[in-house]
Order: C-alpha cells, then sequence, then structure tokens
C-alpha cells in the first residue's frame, strides 16, 4: 500500500491532527477553516483587541494549528471561504491524493473538493443519512440518541449527502458531557475509521455506498439565539432528559439565564441531579442551594457550579 499525500481542512488542532500526524501516510499540507463567528465578525473595536491580545497571553503555551504546522514543517492556510483568492492554485501545488475534512463550517465548492485525484472525504459526526447539517451534536442531545455514531463520507456537491465510505455506532451512557462524547464518538471510533478509509483507498478496496436522497431526520441546524431558551420542555421532560441535554451542551447552550455582571462570560458547570417527593419552586427557577446553585425541574432540581475563569471572561469579550 502506497503513502497518500493528503491536505487536512480543520478548526484547531481537532482530534484528527495528531493521528493524521501518527499515520503511514503523509500530510502535506493543513487548512485552517475559519469559524462562523469569525466569518461574521464586523472590524474589530479597540476592546476587542485588547482582549484578543490578553487572551493569547493565557493561551500561549497551547499550541494552535499553525504553530503545530510550522514546528512540522507543513504548509498552512488559513480559509475563511472555499471561493477565497488563490485557494485553488495553492491546493493544486501541493499535488495532494486525498483532502480529507472535519470541522469546518462552510460547505466546498466543486473546483476544490475535485482536486485529488481520490476525491475529498468528510468524517460527520452523525450515521449518516441521519442528521445531516452542520450541528448535529445538540440536536443528537435533545433527541435522546444514546447509541449515535460517525460516518466517513465522500463530499459532493450537497450538504453530507456523498457516498459512505465507512460508519459505526457506539454508546453514548446518559449525561455524558461533550468533550467525553467526543473523545468517545471521534477520538476512538472516528480517527479509526477514518484511517481505515484513507488505507482503503490507498489500496483501492474502498466501497462506497449510495445515501438515500432522504433523510430520516430534519435538517441538524445551528439553533439560533433567540431559540436557545425554548429548546427544553421545561413542562413535560423527565429531569433526567433535561439534565443529558443540560450537561451535553452547558458549553455552548444557553438554554438557562447565564451568570452575569461580574460574572459576564462564566458559565454554568452542570453537576448531578435529584428527584424530589415535592416541587416548591417554580420551573426553571435558578436559586442557590447550598453553597451552590440549582435549577428547578417539574420533579427535583439540577445542580449548578459556577467557578470563575479569567479566560471565558476573555472570551466574552473577543467572541
Amino acid at each position: 500500500m502506497i503513502a497518500l499525500k493528503i491536505v487536512l481542512i480543520t478548526q484547531g488542532v481537532s482530534r484528527v491532527v495528531q493521528p493524521l500526524l501518527n499515520s503511514k501516510h503523509d500530510l502535506v499540507g493543513v487548512i485552517e477553516s475559519a469559524t462562523r463567528d469569525a466569518i461574521k465578525r464586523k472590524e474589530p473595536n479597540y476592546l476587542y483587541k485588547i482582549a484578543r491580545q490578553l487572551y493569547s497571553l493565557v493561551k500561549k503555551q497551547e499550541k494552535t494549528l499553525k504553530s503545530l504546522s510550522d514546528d512540522k514543517k507543513i504548509p498552512y492556510r488559513y480559509m475563511l471561504s472555499s471561493s477565497d483568492e488563490g485557494l485553488e492554485q495553492w491546493l493544486k501545488s501541493l499535488q495532494p491524493d486525498l483532502i480529507v475534512v472535519f470541522s469546518m463550517s462552510q460547505l466546498l465548492k466543486e473546483n476544490i473538493f475535485t482536486i485529488p485525484r481520490l476525491g475529498t472525504v468528510n468524517m460527520h459526526a452523525a450515521m449518516l443519512p441521519d442528521y445531516r447539517g452542520p450541528n448535529p451534536d445538540v440536536w443528537q442531545y435533545i433527541n435522546l440518541e444514546m447509541n449515535p455514531g460517525v460516518t466517513i463520507h465522500y463530499i459532493d456537491k450537497g450538504e453530507d449527502t456523498g457516498d459512505i465510505l465507512n460508519q459505526e455506532r457506539v454508546n453514548i451512557p446518559l449525561g455524558t458531557k461533550s468533550s467525553d462524547r467526543l473523545n468517545k464518538l471521534i477520538g476512538k471510533v472516528g480517527v479509526r475509521n477514518l484511517l481505515k478509509t484513507i488505507d482503503e483507498l490507498a489500496g483501492n478496496i474502498a466501497n462506497p455506498i449510495k445515501q438515500p436522497q432522504q433523510s430520516p431526520t430534519k435538517r441538524a441546524r445551528k439553533i439560533n439565539p433567540e431559540e436557545h431558551k425554548k429548546i427544553i420542555d421545561w413542562q413535560n421532560w423527565e429531569t433526567s432528559h433535561i439534565w443529558h441535554v443540560l450537561r451535553g451542551t452547558e458549553l455552548w447552550l444557553n438554554a438557562l439565564e447565564q451568570p452575569k455582571g461580574f460574572y459576564k462570560g462564566q458559565r454554568w458547570s452542570v453537576g448531578n441531579y435529584k428527584i424530589l417527593d415535592e416541587q416548591t419552586k417554580p420551573l426553571e427557577t435558578i436559586y442557590k442551594n447550598g453553597k451552590n446553585y440549582a435549577v428547578a425541574t417539574k420533579d427535583g432540581y439540577i445542580e449548578l457550579n459556577l467557578n470563575f475563569s479569567i479566560k471565558k471572561l476573555l472570551l466574552a469579550v473577543i467572541k
């Protein structure tokens, strides 16, 4: 089996970077896809610039995708759009056999994903054709999807509609936090299937399977800010269901009123839950509960903790 020349498109030092670096294949280029916030952001103001500099100092010990690429002497490019001027020529100059995509904020255009002789593959954190779209994680939490999966598929003109190369399900226990879920779903199952797919493509033994035209689930879209507080059905959901969603999405979903004032930018850390014989607090109320806090459900409460972090404070300003 020959070693493939691979270009990776991802955001930050994602869970696929090191496994690809450690593989038998050659990473000949890295493209960092801008986040949706970065694409939408207007000209930064003075406060933003100061906060960005302070945040850089806080993060100075952390490796960025660019610094890692520089250390490994791998050509690096930052991409706001697949229409970026010079991107097509830059990619062609690297002569990749394959482009690997994981975690990007936009769809690739055909003139980009058709450059490699073996095409472009994407790792999607769901069992396609279920949960097509940019944000499958939150919808799988909401729908109590306890046996999600990962799909490696070709990129085509559609959104997560390309032929499937490999996929696998895995059990995620109730209440698993996002980072632990992704470590298992992506870091173990996903990476294993991605490397298997690359080897199969290199050995010319891949067996792509065509997807059905329609998905059985609604598009896994990004939740708009005004929808965050409407996601949870406090009247009808069991406490365990609410707890599962709050714990899993505590880093990004504002289903709860987040701390304000001095604690602006801090986020609730979701602890355990307890069922009560009788609920005396109004639903969704956040109240002091001993040394910490809690939010009331129809038949109990969910523990909330607050740990101050300078990093989170700065992130609140620069986002």
